[in-house]
């Protein structure tokens, strides 16, 4: 019981069978206290999601989670409050318009055949060679990440953030802890590590401050954006600047690739889908790499990155905490201080919006299809004023990584295949074990094989985020009419 205690699980209650299992039972508002004594409020229909998110986010603060995650990120764009929040979403939003995604596109297609060309050679197998995705995803996020927003390359550090990743993931339950604040004093649990970590993390992105700043050239990346924004109240503090770089780094790679990950294995289970999603890159890209430019032409790559963020959705619950009492639309009391959440895995499962709700099928994003189902849903990246500013990087990153994959590799699973991917629910949704790819390179991909790294974007489709309060934007990813993407599972 005593270890128990000290890594939380003692008192969690925080898992998607368990919102699964109250959402069959109870219907589509259940009211309950948890083991620690909170009174939590679950919201199961979309328009009851909605309430929550968008029509009552004035009376609600972050949840209990990212609050004490403030502890690993700082006052980063994740965990803070208004007005700071607004402020910093105000300075970092540059970075993330339409023409700045554009130039990604190049950096994201040239760092995924980096990875492939690193793959086993397949010459020593023919028959295929094995992958650890969820490694490899990993690491290719992070270099994107740190590459397009931050101006520098961590390839040498991934190892600092997978290990420092762990220990996060084991620090938050213990910061739910009865008394949390004063055991996090002592050398308990992962406090030591959590400690080691933190210090390592701050001496690389200080570091990249430090040099940035020494060099007097802040360069048009997020990084240079942070350092050089100024605003009625003044620059940012280098203290500052680290909580949002590092927010953008841990959070931002992590959902994206737990994301690739589960639609890696979903293509390689599924072989028909993955022919029909390589003759659209073959189309769109016959002999050349693709380009930002493309995305709009790879639709059903994009439907089937949807469809796998409806089944295994990487940031899998939003929670917030009343700042005062009030009362929904809908008659239910809100007391102070409670907690309320809603769950994508409950909502993506539910077969009420979904048929046969287990099965794979991309067809459910046609057009067609959405304008059958209700707001909220889906809602794989949240939704509500606070939407992620990196919706549309996540986006063009997931389906530009596809394409250039299977441009000239196909995939299969290993013999025996497993009917569903085991997945933990940590403060994002990931996969439990490795998850392991057969690799085999494509009797047609030879053209492109010694072909130099894109570099070129030619106008990018997506749909990048603007400021919460122009009301400009509009999701690709949320059925929701003001929808946010969460860098992580906001708790």
């Amino acid at each position: 019981m005593w270890t128990r205690f000290l890594n939380g699980s003692l008192f969690s209650v925080d898992s998607p069978a368990f919102y699964k299992q109250n959402a069959e039972r109870y219907g589509d508002l259940v009211s309950f206290l948890t083991p620690n004594g909170f009174r939590q409020f679950q919201f199961n229909h979309p328009d009851l999601i909605a309430e929550m998110l968008v029509r009552d986010a004035g009376h609600h603060l972050r949840g209990v989670v990212l609050e004490r995650a403030r502890g690993i990120l700082g006052d980063g764009l994740l965990t803070s409050e208004e007005p700071l929040h607004l402020r910093q979403r105000r300075l970092c939003q540059p970075a993330f318009h339409r023409a700045r995604l554009a130039a990604y596109g190049g950096e994201i297609v040239r760092l995924t055949r980096e990875m492939t060309a690193a793959w086993p050679n397949p010459v020593a197998d023919p028959a295929g060679t094995r992958i650890e995705a969820h490694a490899e995803m990993v690491r290719l996020t992070l270099r994107i990440t740190s590459r397009c927003l931050l101006g520098a390359d961590v390839n040498d550090a991934v190892q600092t953030f997978v290990d420092s990743m762990q220990v996060f993931n084991d620090y938050l339950p213990f910061a739910l802890l009865p008394g949390a604040r004063f055991l996090e004093r002592l050398p308990l649990g992962p406090m030591p590590g959590m400690r080691r970590a933190l210090a390592a993390l701050d001496d690389l992105i200080f570091g990249m401050i430090r040099q940035r700043r020494a060099s007097g050239i802040f360069g048009d990346d997020l990084l240079g954006m942070l350092l050089e924004a100024e605003d009625s109240e003044g620059f940012m503090s280098d203290r500052q600047v680290r909580d949002e770089a590092l927010t953008i780094l841990l959070a931002g790679h992590e959902t994206t690739a737990n994301a690739l990950t589960f639609a890696l294995w979903q293509v390689a289970k599924h072989s028909d889908i993955q022919a029909r999603m390589r003759a659209e890159i073959d189309t769109v890209c016959p002999d050349r790499l693709p380009l930002a430019s493309d995305f709009r032409s790879l639709g059903y790559l994009e439907r089937v990155f949807a469809e796998s963020m409806r089944l295994y959705p990487p940031a899998w619950v939003v929670a917030r905490t009343a700042r005062e009492d009030y009362t929904m639309a809908s008659g239910q009391r809100i007391p102070k201080g409670a907690h309320l959440i809603a769950s994508q895995v409950v909502a993506h499962h539910d077969p009420r919006w979904w048929p046969d709700p287990m099965r794979f099928d991309p067809e459910r994003f046609t057009e067609a299809a959405k304008a059958t189902r209700p707001k909220f849903a889906y809602f794989p990246f949240g939704g509500g004023a606070r939407y992620c500013i990196g919706e549309g990087f996540a986006w063009m990153e997931g389906v530009l990584m596809l394409a250039t994959v299977l441009q000239q590799w196909e995939l299969s699973l290993p013999k025996p295949q497993q009917a569903e991917l085991p997945i933990t629910p940590k403060f994002t949704l990931r996969p439990t074990h490795e998850v392991e790819i057969l690799t085999t390179p494509r009797e047609y991909g030879s053209p492109l094989r010694g072909q130099a790294s894109a570099t070129q974007s030619s106008g990018c489709p997506v749909h990048c985020s603007h400021t919460a309060m122009t009301g400009e934007r509009r999701s690709r990813s949320s059925e929701a009419p003001q929808p946010e993407v969460v860098l992580a599972a906001e708790t």
